[in-house]
């Protein structure tokens, strides 16, 4: 039978159109509710069980990565510098993804005990995590505003704004917290990724090693006993320099010095990705 354009349709083919809408809506509808499935499950796999404290993970797979802040405060930080480091910091923290565990550490003599974080904790995650079919974004936001983010600010206030130190023991700091934390072998097992930022003026001051003094080369103090004592196993670790400059310093830092710790790092196996020199004097 040809097509007649005059011709009114049927009840039949009535019901045939009806029937192919349904279908189309039925076909929409399960691939709307496919994809939602597959999100909350895709969301729900990814999803570990975490630390109720620290948010860091407790299976075997661990943090994401690690970023461990080596704060040396054996001098004060003036205005402009302290405003710098701390927008600089606030950068890192909001650019930590859920499950990245940050440590801050502070310079301290490791001679009686190796230092201790005053800051260990992982990002919970942001509200645009997730979405209102799954979760709860404003909740989750919420979190990492009140348990997260404003603990870290505070710590990064205070300890940009504390009382100076007697001595600066720099390389035996980092030497702590690689051994303690990034030299883990829960973490270079899994080739977890690991990052140090060290924010100092890199004058390493104790009673058996002063850069107070006329600086040596580093390959005259790497034949040193000390440097024996100090060095560590810094392989595969990005690193950082947040380079403080000082008036009462000036004459004995500056591009001699940072090569200085340049080579220092290196010869541990270590990697300068950056030194950022902090505004301000």
């Amino acid at each position: 039978m040809q097509y007649d354009p005059q011709r009114r349709p049927s009840r039949k083919d009535k019901q045939t159109i009806q029937v192919r809408k349904a279908i189309a809506v039925l076909a929409a509808v399960f691939l709307v509710a496919t994809g939602i499935g597959y999100a909350y499950l895709t969301m729900h796999k990814e999803a570990r069980p975490t630390d109720a404290t620290t948010f860091c993970p407790m299976d075997e797979k661990g943090p994401n990565s690690v970023t461990a802040i080596l704060i040396d405060r054996t001098d004060s930080f003036n205005l402009t510098q302290q405003a710098a480091i701390r927008d600089r910091l606030n950068d890192v923290k909001e650019h930590m993804s859920r499950y990245d565990l940050v440590e801050v550490y502070a310079v301290e003599p490791t001679q009686e005990k190796l230092l201790q974080p005053v800051f260990s904790m992982c990002s919970p995650g942001r509200g645009e995590d997730t979405n209102d079919w799954i979760g709860n974004p404003h909740l989750i936001e919420e979190r990492w505003q009140t348990l997260f983010d404003k603990p870290l600010q505070n710590l990064f206030d205070s300890v940009l704004s504390s009382e100076t130190a007697q001595i600066s023991p720099i390389m035996e700091s980092i030497q702590s917290i690689a051994v303690t934390s990034l030299e883990s072998q829960k973490y270079v097992s899994k080739k977890i990724p690991r990052r140090l930022i060290i924010i100092s003026d890199l004058m390493q001051y104790t009673k058996d090693y002063s850069q107070y003094r006329p600086l040596t080369s580093f390959d005259h103090f790497r034949d040193t006993p000390y440097y024996q004592g100090v060095r560590s196993d810094l392989a595969d670790i990005h690193i950082e320099i947040w380079y403080i400059r000082r008036q009462n310093t000036l004459a004995r830092q500056g591009e001699k010095h940072v090569d200085f710790w340049r080579d220092y790092i290196a010869d541990q196996g270590g990697n300068v990705d950056k030194v950022w020199y902090v505004p301000g004097l």
